[in-house]
């Protein structure tokens, strides 16, 4: 978990790193809130027989599940959502069930008030068995336009 910083913009730089930010491991049990937060219902999140039955090993995170703790990292790293400008997404991997979501970022550029910032949420755990996966990878990549605090 983390917490809004106090970074303002005269603290911020272009090429400056921001600070790891690691969520989970995700938890069948974060996959089903979040289906109910969002009344996304797909059953290839929810129940293993069909997600096997859709080609997965088992269920796995809804994109925007991961998507949001990005988003948490990236307003805690300018001191809170209030300060969030634009924030894009791409998808690139699944998240499964025990997976941590490993959230770092960089300061891009810096033009006049706004701060644009790169990220990545790379998804870090053994994944199902029959996958043979790495142990980490880049799940979704991005970036953000922030209005820090002057």
């Amino acid at each position: 978990m983390s917490v809004p910083s106090d970074l303002r913009l005269g603290d911020v730089f272009s090429g400056m790193d921001l600070a790891e930010v690691v969520f989970g491991p995700l938890e069948r049990a974060d996959i089903v809130r979040y289906a109910g937060a969002a009344g996304d219902f797909n059953p290839i999140h929810l129940d293993d027989a069909y997600a096997r039955g859709a080609g997965a090993p088992t269920a796995f995170a809804m994109g925007m599940l991961p998507a949001g703790y990005l988003a948490h990292a990236v307003s805690d790293w300018f001191g809170g959502p209030q300060h969030l400008r634009r924030f894009r997404v791409r998808f690139l991997t699944r998240v499964w069930p025990g997976d941590e979501i490993v959230c770092s970022g960089r300061v891009d550029e810096i033009e006049g008030r706004l701060v644009r910032v790169r990220f990545e949420a790379d998804r870090r755990g053994p994944g199902p068995r029959e996958l043979e996966l790495p142990e980490r990878e880049p799940a979704i990549s991005g970036d953000a336009d922030v209005e820090p605090p002057a």
